[in-house]
């Protein structure tokens, strides 16, 4: 198998980071770390992690009690850009950590959960407990907090 050049070798965003720092030139950046600044479809991101967790795309969608076309959309990309709170839902039946979380929230260019704000705080313990969607919601009522997707339910486009 042939040996990944250092171009290609995967940087961390803290290297990013750091060279958006010290450089002079933005256009410079760029045109140097192009390669490194690409996200997967929010569509590959999830056949991935159904893949890695051994889930089919439609028992998450089941495990998310989001409606099943609603759900097929979002994992065959036609749905590019589903509100937060239904990526979260997605993290929940897909049974992902907290880091996972995060990650497909980033993908989907989706704010990532902020312990300082009281639902996410919840949302991060759910997450951590493994707990399934209809305890989350249980939870998250308990604590006096919108419950998953309630504003959107309606109309989820």
């Amino acid at each position: 198998m042939p040996r990944k050049t250092d171009r290609q070798k995967r940087v961390s965003t803290a290297v990013l980071l750091s060279r958006i720092f010290n450089t002079k030139s933005i256009e410079n950046y760029i045109a140097r770390n192009r390669e490194h600044m690409t996200l997967p479809t929010l569509a590959g991101h999830l056949e991935e992690l159904c893949r890695k967790k051994g889930v089919k795309p439609s028992e998450a969608v089941k495990n998310a009690d989001i409606d099943r076309f609603y759900g097929s959309k979002i994992f065959s990309g036609k749905r590019a850009n589903p509100h937060r709170d239904y990526l979260i839902r997605l993290a929940i039946g897909l049974t992902l950590d907290y880091k996972e979380c995060q990650r497909l929230l980033d993908v989907a260019r989706e704010s990532r959960l902020y312990p300082r704000v009281p639902r996410d705080a919840v949302i991060i313990s759910c997450l951590r407990d493994k707990l399934t969607y209809m305890q989350t919601e249980e939870r998250l009522y308990e604590n006096g907090m919108t419950v998953l997707g309630e504003e959107h339910e309606k109309n989820p486009s």
